[in-house]
Formats: structure tokens, sequence, C-alpha cells
């Protein structure tokens, strides 16, 4: 199990997104992606809900304010 950080502050839909499910496929199962992000629909809805869909457990946590940090478990 290891972490993986990823920053992805300055970035928007839908590149949020794909940057994420970029190096999630580069990870192996059983680690954690630990994402920082600033765009608020891509760190409160959109990643989250694909995520989900995914079956890929995610937590989601405001830094600050205007900054998330979001942890996914690759499964």
């Amino acid at each position: 199990m290891t972490n993986h950080e990823l920053d992805i502050t300055g970035k928007v839909c839908p590149f949020c997104l794909l940057i994420v499910k970029q190096k999630l496929e580069e990870i192996s199962a059983g680690d954690f992606l630990i994402v920082k992000c600033d765009h608020p629909p891509a760190a409160t809805k959109t990643i989250p809900r694909a995520m989900k869909k995914a079956k890929y457990p995610v937590k989601l946590k405001k830094l600050e304010p205007g900054l998330w940090e979001l942890t996914i478990e690759k499964k």
C-alpha cells in the first residue's frame, strides 16, 4: 500500500477527472491517490461521482476555503 500525491490545482473540468483517471491507471490496486483540487465542481461532484461509479472508495476533506483533498483507494 503506497500513497501517491496528485496536485491538480489550477485545472478545470473535464481535465481534472481525466488527469485523476490517468493517474489511477498508473498505480497498483490497494494504493491510495491523494488529490489536491481547487475546482469546486470537480472536487465536490465530478471526481467523487466518477470514483463511486468505478467502485473506488473516496473521502473528501476541505482543507481551506476553495481547496479540497480527495483520498481515493484503488481497488
